[in-house]
């Protein structure tokens, strides 16, 4: 198993192996152990939802895995395909920007997106040190937001695909994710299923990563379904009105 929990301080954390191995500080957040309530509740990190508690949850989950809070970097998403490159002289200018992804080679700063239902995904080179985020639902996922990340990647750091690992946390997979034929038609790996159209996102990013030269060693799938575990993880689907998990990494 790839991916193992982590109670922090009455928080519980989703980390890779293989992440972790390296020393690079990352989690995926989950709903237990924050200050929110209600549909919010406990630890929403979606500071760009209605609850008040959100900002002070987002700072225990930084200070529980001992990322620099004042260089933290995220975005407001819209599910299209911009990409920023954050270093230690715009990182306060990116923050709150609208886009999708986010890419660093510098340390102590902390980059992430907020989720619930849609693929979180974290890509390193593990060989020059540099990250990235990814926040793809299907919106983004058809406009290629992963691909594009990692081809920004090699153009503009002279990344190797051969060293990178792809990460992909918990988000609704293909047993709860009906859409409409519109969408269904949009993608390689689909289901049709008692008159119902259903899609893997897992599957649809992994294809993206292995198409630019990611090794399948090197991709690893949660393939944990936020709305099977809405317990553990915030979903969309179940309640619109609610929280948001963050996928965190810093070097």
């Amino acid at each position: 198993m790839e991916f193992k929990y982590f109670n922090i301080n009455g928080s519980l954390y989703l980390k890779n192996n293989k992440i972790d191995a390296l020393g690079i500080k990352h989690f995926f957040s989950t709903r237990i152990g924050g200050y929110s309530e209600g549909d919010f509740s406990q630890h929403n990190l979606g500071i760009y939802t209605e609850d008040k508690c959100a900002q002070k949850n987002l700072f225990k989950a930084l200070t529980d895995n001992n990322m620099n809070i004042d260089k933290a970097v995220y975005l407001r998403q819209v599910h299209g395909d911009e990409i920023y490159i954050v270093n230690s002289e715009n990182y306060g200018e990116v923050k709150g920007k609208f886009g999708d992804a986010l890419i660093t080679n510098e340390k102590e700063i902390p980059i992430g997106i907020f989720t619930a239902d849609c693929v979180p995904i974290i890509v390193v080179d593990y060989i020059k040190e540099i990250i990235a985020v990814v926040h793809a639902g299907w919106k983004g996922t058809d406009k290629r937001i992963l691909g594009k990340t990692i081809e920004k990647m090699v153009k503009e750091f002279n990344s190797d695909t051969g060293n990178m690992y792809v990460i992909l946390g918990p988000a609704i997979a293909s047993c709860c994710f009906e859409v409409g034929e519109d969408v269904f038609n949009k993608f390689h790996y689909r289901e049709k299923r008692d008159g119902k159209y259903y899609v893997d996102l897992f599957m649809e990013n992994k294809k993206q990563a292995l198409d630019l030269g990611i090794l399948d060693k090197n991709i690893f799938l949660s393939n944990i379904c936020t709305k099977c575990n809405n317990d553990l993880f915030y979903s969309y689907r179940v309640n619109n009105n609610t929280g948001r998990i963050g996928t965190f990494i810093s070097l």
